[in-house]
């Protein structure tokens, strides 16, 4: 998908979301959801228009300064044995992502630490920064060692990840959808462009099946897969890398975008 094919899909997105009332930051602050349990759905881009209007009566939009749609960029650390990768293709209970996270529409950007812990919960708390940098600064490494109770091992750059996002907001259930589309990863030279692939995720203060978007991809036949941007890059783009326990997700991928590895 090139750039005019691109944004003929925001235009088209756009014109669907106009359909849904609007909500502010301040008006979801109810449901900013920094500790929750989610649960992450992937299909085609195609069938994400049909989505939005059977849902548009049920949330609200994310509306900032006009914008529905908002572009992300990441840069994921690790330490030099991938530690994170390892720890989710490991399935440990336990385990973190370290980020930087710019939200390119306004430019504002931020360390964020996010934890999985064993009870499934996932707690993330972020840092503001003033920009992107190759190593993280005495004060955003003393950040990261408060946030996750132990001493960070030395971490690097790895990879870089930019991807669009919708946020659906449902207060009285007490919920957020977030869906990511045209999804990419830069790796020194390395890069993967997954156009064709949404990662939807539902995230909720309790676990709850009365989801109107759950119940949307049930009976859709979509069911819930745990994936993660970062580990999908670090596969895609590091050839050779360990990803036994990730072959039925790079299954259910091709089916979706014709993912190879």
């Amino acid at each position: 998908m090139n750039t005019v094919e691109q944004g003929r899909e925001r235009e088209e997105l756009t014109r669907l979301l106009s359909a849904f009332k609007p909500i502010t930051l301040k008006e979801m602050e109810s449901v900013q959801l920094m500790s929750r349990f989610d649960m992450k759905y992937v299909f085609r881009l195609s069938q994400l228009p049909a989505f939005l209007k059977t849902v548009a009566e049920d949330y609200q939009v994310l509306l900032i300064d006009g914008l529905q749609l908002f572009r992300y960029e990441n840069q994921y650390f690790d330490t030099a044995s991938l530690k994170s990768y390892h720890d989710h293709h490991n399935s440990r209970s336990s385990r973190y992502k370290i980020r930087y996270r710019r939200y390119l529409d306004n430019d504002k950007c931020f360390l964020e630490v996010k934890q999985k812990i064993n009870t499934g919960l996932t707690k993330k708390s972020r840092l503001r920064v003033a920009e992107f940098k190759n190593e993280l600064s005495s004060s955003e490494v003393e950040f990261t060692r408060e946030q996750l109770g132990v001493n960070p091992e030395q971490l690097f750059p790895q990879i870089a990840n930019n991807f669009s996002r919708i946020t659906l907001v449902n207060i009285a259930a007490g919920e957020r959808v977030t869906i990511d589309l045209l999804i990419s990863f830069k790796r020194g030279v390395a890069e993967r462009t997954l156009n064709q692939l949404v990662i939807a995720e539902v995230k909720q203060q309790h676990v709850s099946s009365l989801s109107v978007w759950k119940k949307l991809m049930q009976s859709n036949r979509i069911f819930p897969t745990r994936i993660s941007k970062y580990c999908l890059g670090t596969l895609l783009t590091n050839p050779g890398i360990k990803y036994n326990r990730f072959k039925p997700k790079l299954t259910v991928l091709k089916k979706i975008c014709d993912v190879a590895y």
